[in-house]
């Protein structure tokens, strides 16, 4: 009997650890939603960002540029680093920045509008009002802005002409540090968590990917590679 009892024990002890290494498996995949996948990628390239306090990245179809909160907006050379040119930021302590092909767009949570520039002398171009946003983080659909907005956590889109919401959805980690659109989804980088999520473009989590680094920040695509800056001086090159 109390060998019996003993191989019994034993293999409920064994089928308990399968279940739950099973389902811990499952759950650390996504806290959110235990049933999307978690996705893996492939460091092509790092490089050394030129300060420490950058916010947004963006891409111009030939160099990367990124906004440190200093107010200085750099272009560089996506494969050394090495900077290309500078401009200044109308605002102060600004963090979104994006292009859209003709200029490029920058927010400040502090600062009541966002601001279209010129990429080569920062002359303003445009104004927009933002409706007491606070945004940190900027995105392009290829019509529409994409900001978020830190006090609602949610991304709002943004009409670029008239600054009116034309819709919002919540995001599925716990802070944003930085939004791209390509291929028709929403990927956002998540510093808490150190963690990158996919969406679709209503906002259903698709898949998450452990971030590069500890602190990602920024993000934007390349029509090749995904780029995400990290608060430790670094923006990886990704292959998904």
């Amino acid at each position: 009997m109390k060998s019996f009892l003993g191989r019994n024990f034993k293999g409920i002890i064994f089928l308990a650890i399968l279940l739950i290494s099973g389902c811990s498996e499952r759950v650390f995949d996504n806290p959110f939603d235990p049933f999307v996948s978690k996705g893996d990628f492939f460091i092509v390239n790092y490089i050394n960002l030129p300060s420490p306090d950058i916010g947004d990245i963006t891409w111009d179809g030939s160099t990367l540029l990124c906004i440190s909160r200093g107010g200085t907006i750099y272009s560089i050379n996506r494969v050394n680093g090495s900077v290309v040119r500078t401009i200044q930021s109308p605002i102060p302590s600004p963090s979104g920045l994006v292009y859209d092909g003709t200029g490029l767009w920058v927010s400040s949570p502090s600062h009541p509008e966002i601001l279209k520039i010129n990429i080569v002398s920062g002359e303003v171009i445009k104004r927009t009002g933002v409706q007491r946003l606070e945004i940190t983080s900027l995105s392009w659909d290829g019509e529409n802005l994409l900001g978020y907005d830190r006090v609602t956590k949610r991304i709002y889109k943004i009409n670029r002409e008239t600054g009116e919401v034309i819709s919002s959805i919540k995001i599925p980690g716990f802070s944003l540090g930085g939004i791209v659109v390509f291929n028709g989804n929403i990927w956002i980088s998540d510093p808490n968590s150190a963690l990158i999520y996919k969406m679709n473009l209503e906002g259903k989590l698709l898949s998450t990917y452990s971030s590069p680094g500890q602190n990602p920040m920024g993000l934007t695509y390349d029509g090749e590679y995904l780029w995400n800056s990290d608060g430790s001086g670094k923006v990886f090159q990704l292959r998904f």
